[in-house]
């Protein structure tokens, strides 16, 4: 990951504060710093869910003129990918000192909270900076709210898509992984059980649609969400893939829409990558 001046894993301490996911309410974990003269960022993020996140930016006086060049990238670059780190770069040293607060609070809306040395004109500034290109942001109670207008207006609560349990292994009545694609393997006897992604793939509701050959579907998730998942270059265009699946140093390769879209193919409910219908 590109940074501002240099990047780091933070050594975990006694003295770092505790962050919890506003999606989940897991304990986010500390995955990067971006160091600079006059300005520390500390990117966390949720090992649980993968989206929910925290950036918490401290600044003290006029950032360098490399730092200051890096924060302008970085802006545009939140129009079409707005993350935690991406707005967070719209704190500059035209605001005042302190510690700015930007927590993701739902798959596409963020909350920045300013120091409280802030005033109500630096409020209505940020605002005014924070809306541009599809974001959309709004002051609520000495908060900014943000918002990506490409998706559907949901709630900020974290919303499931539809918890639908389609089996599991418990007492030997329901019916085995090897016969029934959608069966979720959680027995503790089990030799071995799925990957919490697996899990939520088979059990959450999402719409599958073929899309185009060769293997290109869409997953419309009960939240509002549309992603188009290539199954032949194993991409999705969710947040958890950008985010993490196409990281090389995470041991994550696909998102639970594209396990959805396998067992679907599997189970011979959607066409075949080549377009053909399953055979009966």
């Amino acid at each position: 990951m590109s940074v501002d001046e240099s990047t780091a894993t933070s050594p975990e301490t006694d003295q770092q504060p505790t962050h919890v996911c506003a999606l989940c309410e897991a304990s986010l974990e500390q995955s990067c710093q971006h160091l600079a003269d006059n300005r520390e960022t500390l990117v966390y993020a949720c090992p649980d869910c993968r989206i929910g996140a925290k950036a918490v930016v401290q600044q003290s006086g006029v950032p360098s003129e490399r730092c200051q060049r890096r924060l302008d990238s970085v802006q545009a670059d939140a129009v079409t990918n707005p993350s935690v780190y991406t707005l967070a770069a719209f704190a500059t040293d035209e605001f005042p000192d302190g510690q700015y607060h930007v927590t993701r609070t739902g798959e596409h809306t963020f909350e920045i909270s300013l120091p409280e040395s802030a005033t109500q004109w630096d409020i209505f500034r940020l605002v005014d900076r924070l809306s541009v290109g599809s974001l959309s942001a709004v002051a609520e109670n000495r908060c900014i709210v943000v918002r990506d207008t490409r998706w559907p207006d949901t709630s900020t609560e974290p919303v499931p898509d539809g918890g639908i349990f389609q089996a599991r292994i418990a007492d030997g009545t329901v019916p085995d992984p090897a016969d029934d694609p959608f069966a979720v393997a959680d027995d503790p006897f089990a030799v071995a059980d799925d990957e919490s992604r697996t899990k939520r793939a088979k059990r959450e509701e999402m719409d599958v649609s073929f899309h185009q050959k060769p293997g290109v579907y869409e997953v419309h998730s009960a939240s509002g969400s549309y992603y188009d998942i290539d199954v032949v270059a194993e991409t999705c265009t969710c947040p958890d893939f950008k985010q993490t699946c196409s990281d090389p140093d995470t041991p994550v390769d696909k998102c639970k829409h594209l396990r959805r879209v396998a067992i679907q193919i599997q189970a011979g409910t959607v066409p075949r990558p080549d377009g053909k219908l399953p055979d009966r």
